[in-house]
């Protein structure tokens, strides 16, 4: 039997000089990487906080931990409020426990560490507000005046909120921790914490989550300890054991909270992902009890992952389009402490009780997954593009009433926004006589938008609650204050459209040749955190098709071969794409000797014994037409 062309063509790479593949690979990456980064991209640094207000926090938080004070922590249930909860926390018990960790080091003549250290405690509190209850008007009294404690540190203050804490705790030194405010605001607490580029932007967008604002400070308690402990006899010994007690680890946490305000993917942001992801990674190879002891992958964090089904190796985008919905959920239900206390264990066995309850919170509570249900009834989540928004008319979102059961408002609102693209605001009467609205965005950070709105609201209508994370947020509002809301609404998209535009560029790179297709670069991309202004690349090229089959009866394996400058030569190498959801009928498969145009992304395939590189079909165009099968 003779060999057809198509039995000439191989499906491997053939054997070449590591050097040219390496060379080939890298002006790849330097392409992709220059496309996505802009001149702005690059003078943005890390955030700088105020060192004078960071230096007051940390000199007053590791005195109180010395002398034994009780610290409080005030947050919105809401995802970046319990990571911030949780590395702080964390943060304090780490150092503690580098304090005490042996009789040896912390008890000498000169005096002893352990009476007062054990009396040091940190808690926290998290409003919970859920559409079927509002939060009592007295539960933040009753929380101070039953805990009494010395240092209260307030996460993303709402108006109304430092006032009611000095009437509740006049003795208690209040700390604010702000991701972007107007000193006005916050002008009731005793230490304002903020990054510098923040400070009297109502409308800019931040560039850092409050839990990289919580893991700075804990960094600087740290280094101000090691001062406050230095005419300690044993000083060596003890600064030895605080200086590793394992703080770093936190900056997976912080990552995972900028996967969850889905902040733009600016250089400083990439490289925080890119860590955290990278430490999960490395934690996920090692055995649980050693990982966790090293301070590579927390029990919490590993046994949440387990919950979700992500799959290792772990990229940014699955953690944030599996782990991410999670938090969300869980703190839409009400019941933050259950994600607080599975990051805090340190058993094994009860941070797999916690997750698991977490679990069954996110599947008893009407909440979508948001990005993830868009794509399960067939169509894909879109911020506002910029045509679609006029200075005179700055936000063209939808407004509807929804008079079935109010708990499924939340999914109609993501329902729509996934059909038009266009910001929800949907409301539905409470038998109490309020307004509960849902408002759904991809266009702003709608935790942000409705803190500021909370500041600007007329004091005479009922108080302002709600529930928000990065995409949703759920609010109780009097019949009457509806029109202002909406107004303020209409006011802060206004401001935000002048300061910049959220919506992630439409970027197509270009070609990629033999020697670029390989598993190196396929790694590479896989490791990289994209997201919001740094999309996957996605690649586009001329491919001559040399055979086609039927997978699981709805999808295409098209093995294809690159157009030479010869119409009728091929290079003998193929390369295999698959085209999901392409296959309805025999009558639409691709014929061999088509040429089409393809966009794809370069994915791997791994197996017990191999990797192996294929093209995952975004779309195809024909090769004459151009136009999109």
């Amino acid at each position: 039997m003779g060999n057809t062309i198509n039995d000439k063509i191989r499906q491997h790479m053939k054997v070449r000089d590591g050097k040219d593949l390496n060379a080939a690979i890298e002006s790849v990456k330097e392409r992709i990487l220059s496309s996505r980064v802009s001149a702005d991209d690059l003078e943005v640094d890390t955030p700088q906080l105020d060192d004078v207000q960071l230096n007051l926090a940390a000199d007053s938080i590791s005195k109180g931990l010395l002398s034994g004070s009780r610290v409080l922590l005030l947050g919105r249930a809401n995802p970046d409020h319990i990571l911030s909860i949780s590395t702080f926390i964390r943060s304090l018990n780490l150092l503690l426990k580098a304090l005490r960790r042996t009789r040896d080091v912390v008890q000498t003549t000169r005096g002893s560490f352990n009476e007062k250290l054990e009396e040091f405690e940190a808690r926290y509190f998290c409003s919970k507000f859920t559409s079927e209850r509002l939060e009592r008007e007295s539960e933040l009294e009753d929380v101070l005046a039953s805990y009494e404690p010395n240092i209260i540190i307030v996460l993303d203050p709402t108006k109304g909120i430092l006032a009611r804490i000095r009437e509740g705790s006049p003795a208690s030194l209040i700390i604010a921790l702000a991701t972007n405010n107007c000193l006005s605001h916050i002008s009731d607490c005793d230490i304002a914490i903020m990054p510098r580029s923040g400070v009297g932007e109502m409308a800019a967008p931040k560039n850092c989550t409050l839990c990289a604002i919580a893991y700075q400070l804990s960094l600087r308690c740290r280094d101000t300890l090691i001062g406050l402990i230095s005419a300690h006899a044993r000083v060596q010994a003890l600064t030895a054991q605080i200086k590793t007690a394992g703080l770093e680890a936190s900056d997976t946490l912080v990552a995972l909270s900028y996967l969850c305000d889905d902040m733009p993917m600016k250089p400083h942001v990439r490289d925080i992902v890119g860590s955290g992801v990278d430490r999960i990674n490395r934690g996920w190879t090692q055995q649980s009890r050693t990982s966790h002891s090293r301070g590579t992958l927390l029990y919490g964090l590993r046994a949440l992952l387990i919950e979700v089904e992500a799959a290792y190796p772990f990229t940014a985008q699955q953690v944030q389009m599996r782990l991410i919905p999670l938090f969300s959920s869980v703190c839409y239900s009400g019941y933050p402490e259950t994600l607080i206390d599975c990051l805090l264990c340190d058993e094994l066995k009860v941070s797999k009780e916690k997750a698991s309850k977490a679990s069954i919170l996110k599947a008893k509570t009407y909440f979508p997954s948001l990005k993830q249900l868009a794509g399960l009834i067939g169509a894909e989540p879109q911020g506002v593009p910029a045509e679609k928004v006029q200075v005179s008319n700055p936000v063209e979102y939808e407004e509807s009433n929804f008079e079935n059961d109010s708990r499924l408002l939340p999914i109609f609102a993501e329902r729509r926004y996934a059909d038009s693209g266009k910001t929800q605001l949907v409301r539905a009467a409470m038998p109490n006589g309020l307004l509960r609205c849902f408002l759904r965005s991809d266009f702003i950070n709608v935790n942000d938008a409705l803190r500021f709105i909370s500041f600007d609201m007329d004091n005479s209508f009922y108080p302002f609650q709600f529930w928000a994370d990065a995409f949703s947020g759920d609010i109780a509002i009097e019949r009457e204050a509806f029109t202002e809301f909406k107004f303020r609404l209409d006011s802060y998209l206004a401001r935000m459209v002048e300061v910049s535009n959220h919506s992630s560029p439409n970027i197509v790179d270009g070609p990629l040749s033999v020697n670029q297709r390989t598993s190196a670069l396929a790694q590479w991309l896989e490791r990289q955190p994209w997201g919001r202004t740094c999309p996957e690349p996605v690649f586009e090229q001329c491919f001559v098709v040399r055979n086609s089959t039927v997978l699981m009866e709805t999808h295409q394996s098209l093995l294809v071969d690159d157009c030479s400058a010869n119409e009728q030569g091929f290079t003998g190498e193929g390369f295999v794409l698959i085209w999901k959801n392409s296959a309805v009928s025999m009558s639409e498969r691709l014929s061999s000797g088509q040429k089409v145009v393809v966009r794809y992304r370069l994915k791997l395939k791994r197996d017990a014994s191999s990797t192996n590189v294929f093209g995952e079909v975004v779309n195809v165009a024909c090769g004459q037409t151009g136009e999109l099968l």
